[in-house]
């Protein structure tokens, strides 16, 4: 019987340090069905040279112009031809097992959506980051399948944005009209957010497949004046997005609320950015959230801080 397609999709820029070891993690799968699709963001440094070695096992498309992440991941969403779309970032790794047991329970149970965990470490030091692991097993029921409104709220209450993080069926992305904004950092908070929130079938794995490196200059951990602004301005668009997303009428209630909810997690984090306060009138146009959110955002931020 044929094993249906996975297209992984991994977009690359100046990871020459770490993409040899990406890339032998996704042919060491032991499903044999997959497509591997490296989107090159134009490098500059040896990047693309060593990718050249893997060009009868991937399909390597090479760009001149530097686009960022969101738009390389939409490139790769055109060219997959896979049932099921895998999101990979280019200096992590993934347990060779995850995509047989993912699709494995996919086609079982006819879930859209596979999660599973995540293991966060240090670059070049195989330690776990402890505070920011990506474990969902104590919202999570290892193997339940969760459907309509409990499928949104349990994704609601085990929310993160990173796509590495799942398995998706295609048709859910493209019946959506889903992708990603581009020339932005954080594009996956929007992406992640509308996928949640059309999902009608979601199952879970306790496995911690996935591998994701922290290192320094990277979109997670830097921190100079000018990556803040750029994060702020960043979030700003992301918020406009989801903000048009949440005004269409062919959300329920409950999708609304979803949406809602990461409106106010951005917002609350748009008004604690370590920016200049002007910066943050920006933040007087967003009509969605009304006095009743702002309370609401301000009453829960004492709550954390009573906690601490």
């Amino acid at each position: 019987m044929t094993k249906p397609l996975v297209s992984i999709i991994v977009p690359t820029y100046n990871v020459e340090r770490y993409i040899e070891e990406c890339i032998d993690s996704l042919l060491a799968q032991t499903y044999p069905s997959t497509e591997i699709i490296v989107l090159d963001d134009a490098s500059t440094d040896a990047t693309v040279y060593l990718l050249k070695q893997y060009t009868e096992e991937i399909i390597l498309i090479e760009n001149e112009k530097n686009k960022g992440q969101g738009a390389r991941r939409n490139q790769g969403l055109q060219i997959a031809s896979g049932k099921y779309i895998y999101f990979m970032d280019a200096d992590d790794w993934l347990e060779k097992e995850a995509l047989e047991e993912c699709v494995e329970l996919a086609e079982k149970t006819s879930a859209e959506l596979v999660r599973f965990n995540g293991l966060a470490f240090y670059q070049d030091d195989q330690s776990a980051v402890n505070e920011n692991n990506y474990d969902f097993s104590q919202t999570l029921e290892n193997n339940k399948l969760y459907t309509g409104e409990e499928a949104l709220l349990k994704n609601r209450k085990a929310f993160t944005p990173s796509p590495c993080l799942y398995l998706v069926k295609k048709d859910l992305i493209d019946q959506n009209n889903l992708s990603f904004i581009e020339g932005v950092l954080h594009e996956d908070e929007y992406f992640t957010t509308v996928l949640f929130s059309n999902t009608e079938r979601m199952i879970y794995l306790n496995k911690k497949y996935y591998h994701r490196r922290y290192r320094t200059a990277s979109t997670m951990t830097e921190q100079t004046k000018q990556h803040k602004l750029r994060s702020f301005n960043s979030y700003i668009k992301v918020f406009q997005a989801l903000e048009e997303e949440y005004k269409q009428s062919k959300y329920s209630e409950h999708q609304k609320q979803f949406i809602k909810r990461q409106l106010l997690s951005i917002y609350n984090g748009l008004l604690i950015s370590d920016v200049y306060p002007e910066m943050k009138r920006q933040l007087k146009q967003f009509k969605t959230v009304s006095l009743k959110d702002k309370l609401f955002v301000l009453g829960a931020r004492l709550k954390q801080q009573l906690k601490k």
